[in-house]
């Protein structure tokens, strides 16, 4: 066992949940995996749910795949280990996670972070994902990526003591990431990089099929009816541009507001990958070089970037009467989203 182990991460070049800036910080550049990335994470969808920390309803707003990325990743080797087997196999979860990370393996998911946050006892729980990459012996902490510790996904360190508390901490029933995929169970995910060999290759037709689905509004969780069919009030593609506009219209008239910009900013690193995907497209020749439409394309980005800051503005500033911009550069970025993804849908 070493005094320090640290695996490699890049920063995130999407970082709206958890499990997309896991998957991005650890594949980063990999060439192979950007054949499989720019393949996927073409559709949106959004639908109301209870959130699990404090049971009000929310607009989850996500790109497909969506928490579920890392298991279908052809580029990362995914194991489940649940909490009686790191006890058997080790006794103790902050030795599992150092022999993990010592054999290559990142680790992820949920921790009770109010633990974490607090030295003094609270009445209390905050489980979220939490994604460890390395480990100080020296220091006795772990190496860590989270949005909790700073004010936006940050790498960090957190003790030893922290993660064993804030794993321990949790149940079955409020371990909310295998609670809902693995009818709940409690445990760890582990998580290898795998990108030595190609395993897929960029998919056209995959590309051109969901760009038109995206376009269409098309109820996409019907291709996969045989896995999960949870949510009857799913919207997809450009219609989620309606629905967070309406939870943001909700939100600006409400007595004493509680602004929730999670689905703008995912709706914001949706053209943000869309913008990488493009020129990606052209470096590779699989369709023609357009500067213009690159530029045109970075305009979306710019007006989607406009709306989701002056929503972040507004939360702090309380200046609501500014909310009828948020709806203009969302309108605008929409417009010219749609007549440039039809031309691609075209190209493709």
């Amino acid at each position: 066992m070493a005094n320090k182990a640290v695996l490699p991460v890049k920063y995130p070049a999407i970082t709206s949940w958890q499990w997309h800036a896991t998957l991005f910080s650890i594949l980063g550049d990999d060439e192979n995996a950007k054949r499989w990335i720019y393949s996927n994470y073409i559709q949106l969808r959004c639908y109301n749910i209870d959130e699990y920390t404090t049971g009000e309803e929310i607009l989850l707003c996500d790109m497909m795949p969506g928490s579920s990325a890392m298991k279908e990743c052809p580029y990362l080797i995914f194991s489940l280990i649940t909490k009686p087997q790191i006890e058997a196999y080790c006794g103790d979860v902050v030795d599992f996670i150092v022999k993990t990370i010592d054999l290559g393996g990142y680790v992820y998911g949920a921790f009770d972070e109010a633990r974490m946050l607090c030295d003094v006892k609270v009445d209390y729980k905050f489980s979220h994902e939490l994604f460890i990459y390395g480990y100080n012996m020296d220091e006795e902490v772990f190496y860590v990526g989270d949005f909790t510790f700073k004010d936006k996904y940050s790498y960090t360190t957190v003790s030893f003591d922290k993660v064993k508390k804030g794993f321990e901490a949790l149940t079955a029933t409020e371990d909310h990431v295998f609670n809902t995929d693995y009818k709940g169970t409690r445990g760890l995910y582990v998580i290898q990089k795998n990108t030595e060999n190609r395993y897929y290759e960029l998919d056209k037709d995959l590309i051109k099929r969901t760009i038109n689905e995206y376009l269409e509004g098309f109820d996409t969780k019907d291709h996969f009816r045989m896995m999960r069919n949870r949510f009857d009030d799913t919207v997809f593609g450009v219609n989620v541009y309606d629905a967070i506009l309406e939870r943001i219209d909700k939100q600006l008239h409400e007595e004493e507001p509680d602004f929730d910009i999670r689905a703008l900013h995912i709706a914001y690193d949706h053209k943000v990958l869309m913008l990488d995907r493009l020129k990606y497209l052209m470096a590779n020749e699989v369709i023609p070089f357009d500067q213009a439409m690159l530029d045109e394309y970075a305009g979306v980005v710019e007006d989607m970037l406009a709306a989701r800051n002056l929503l972040v503005r507004i939360s702090v500033t309380g200046e609501i009467e500014a909310g009828t911009r948020i709806a203009e550069h969302v309108n605008t970025a929409r417009a010219k989203d749609v007549a440039i993804l039809k031309k691609v849908a075209d190209l493709l």
